[in-house]
């Protein structure tokens, strides 16, 4: 083993250290309490700890307010003194404690009045769940590691293989990270703030999942800053402490000029892997002519729908899309790949609960290919084995268990919507949901359909397009966030891959800009938002103001939502007539 190996498992000891500890701290947190002054109007202040209920401190002398909280087993004794309405100092239990403004990280107007006191950790119960997790994941890690040097695919451990590279070169992928850099001049949408503000949050010691679990209910808070899994926030909090030296001088209420430029590069750099891996899969199957790869890659990576998601707007699901996407490839040869597939799936899946609508495309796939290669039936059952762990420890336990994030999440405003669009059936009690009725049909109409005979890479792909057949479906019934189209980009390399000249490629392209017309056309993500910058508002931004003063904002909401959804059904077409292409026309092309 040289010295690229012994790096690789260096990362892979540090890398399991981080989520180990990460995760140790989300199932055995530190107790904060929580502290409001947004009812001094009423003589109190509000006191909160996560899993108990809301305390009023009363007054107890001059701008002091006092009162007894709860943690755990314990009752505690709170004395907090203001001044000009500001906390100056806290006692819990006769020991005075340190505070923390949420304000000072956060835009929300929510928070503005939040305190957050450190109760302290329970340092031994963390330390034994943090050993477990380790030592679990170091194997997983040194599995994988060890799978893939006996595989020969040390030098493309984050892509399927390096053959896109070979095919395309260097110069189009540093093209892509330039474009990126310059992108930054544009205004980017409403979600970059309170998602980097969130991480910082975590990062600067406040549990956020148990400030949404105590303020959240109390104050009705519709918008939670962030909707993620553990898992998410694991992720791209890694990279944010590149910027942790900064925050001193961080302003939550200014622009965040940092945050962007590393959340651009990031998704940049996972939008690579995701089309290069997918590139490389064709290549190396025999789907795709050397000839064609660089301009599949250029049309892919610079995908108008899935480019302004992920790098002007700045959405964060792109770490899950290339997660599930490689995980999905390495399982064309589970006897050499079964750790790293198991590694990549589970981490892809548990970045996100939405995504378990389409584990069941995921799992059709791997039943037929179990079913299919008896020889490989035992490393089916090992990557089954690592898959189900992961996804348990990391998406289901953390739900299932009463931590901070279940009791943040188990009312989440934004659920609702899956129950939005129904019909009575036979009486006004029984409702049908268009949503569930639409995943059930387009599950069972591939399941159904499928040529259970195709070949493994046919089956393979049919699965990658599937997964945007699913997101499509559900999205044009629940009027989901942008950030979910991510998951159709390996879809549309697929698309571009068939394309039979470029006119075409540029058609299908462009076009697709039509499935978020409801956020380009309005403040959320104007797509004139750099006129801000100049101090002008954007011309979208105005349109919307008046037509709110003519009385008509609801059509026009309606009007743009309308225009998505049609473009949303037209994609889900053209998707959907790739997965019924027969094994013949795949290889003919």
């Amino acid at each position: 083993m040289g010295k690229r190996g012994y790096l690789a498992y260096g990362i892979a000891v540090l890398l399991s250290l981080y989520l180990a500890a990460f995760f140790s701290r989300l199932y055995v947190p530190e107790r904060q309490l929580f502290l409001d002054t947004d009812s001094l109007k009423d003589q109190k202040v509000m006191a909160f700890v996560y899993d108990e209920a809301p305390v009023e401190l009363l007054p107890a002398g001059d701008e002091t307010y006092a009162g007894v909280i709860r943690s755990g087993e314990s009752e505690l004794q709170v004395s907090v003194r203001l001044r000009d309405s500001v906390p100056e100092r806290c006692t819990v239990a006769g020991e005075e404690k340190a505070f923390i403004p949420v304000s000072r990280y956060i835009t929300s107007e929510d928070y503005l009045g939040t305190y957050c006191v450190k109760l302290g950790a329970q340092t031994t119960k963390r330390l034994q769940a943090g050993v477990l997790l380790f030592v679990g994941l170091l194997a997983l890690f040194t599995f994988a590691l060890r799978e893939n040097r006996r595989a020969g695919r040390d030098k493309a451990l984050f892509t399927y293989s390096d053959a896109a590279v070979r095919a395309i070169g260097r110069k189009p992928i540093l093209l892509s990270f330039v474009v990126t850099a310059i992108s930054l001049v544009i205004f980017y949408g409403c979600d970059l703030k309170p998602l980097s503000e969130s991480i910082i949050l975590w990062q600067k010691g406040i549990d956020l999942f148990q400030l949404f679990a105590c303020i959240n209910p109390y104050k009705s808070v519709e918008l939670y800053s962030w909707q993620y899994e553990g898992m998410m926030l694991a992720g791209y909090g890694l990279p944010s402490y590149l910027l942790y030296p900064t925050l001193g001088g961080f302003q939550p209420g200014a622009y965040h000029w940092l945050q962007s430029f590393l959340y651009k590069m990031l998704n940049m750099l996972l939008m690579n892997g995701t089309v290069l891996s997918l590139i490389s899969f064709l290549l190396e199957r025999g789907f795709l002519k050397e000839e064609r790869a660089r301009e599949v890659y250029y049309f892919s990576v610079f995908n108008p729908l899935c480019f302004w998601i992920a790098i002007i707007f700045i959405q964060f699901d792109m770490l899950p899309v290339y997660c599930t996407l490689l995980g999905l490839l390495l399982l064309s040869d589970v006897r050499k790949n079964k750790w790293s597939a198991a590694l990549f799936l589970g981490f892809g899946v548990a970045c996100k609960v939405t995504y378990l609508m389409l584990l069941p495309s995921m799992a059709f796939l791997m039943l037929t290919l179990f079913v299919r290669d008896k020889k490989a039936r035992k490393d089916w059952l090992l990557f089954g084995l690592g898959f189900g762990c992961l996804l348990f420890v990391f998406l289901l336990l953390p739900r299932i268990l009463p931590t901070a994030l279940h009791l943040a999440y188990r009312d989440l405003p934004q659920t609702r919507r899956l129950w939005r669009l129904a019909f009575p059936l036979v009486s006004t009690e029984i409702r049908t949901y268009a949503a569930i009725v639409g995943l059930v049909i387009a599950f069972l109409w591939s399941v159904l359909h499928w040529d259970t005979k195709a070949a493994m890479p046919i089956q393979i792909l049919r699965t990658v397009l599937m997964l945007a057949v699913i997101m499509f479906t559900f999205s044009s019934l629940t009027l989901s966030t942008p950030s979910f189209y991510l998951v159709s980009l390996p879809a549309f390399v697929l698309l571009v891959r068939q394309s039979r000249n470029r006119y075409e490629c540029v058609l299908k392209s462009m076009l697709s800009l039509l499935v978020v017309t409801q956020f380009l056309l309005r403040p959320e993500g104007d797509i004139t938002a750099t006129l801000w910058f100049f101090g002008k508002t954007p011309v979208f931004t105005r349109v919307l103001q008046a037509v709110e003063a003519s009385g008509k904002a609801l059509w026009w909401k309606s009007f743009l939502y309308s225009v998505s959804y049609g473009a949303m059904l037209v994609y889900l077409k053209l998707f959907w007539d790739l997965v019924c292409k027969t094994a013949e026309s795949w290889q003919g092309e």
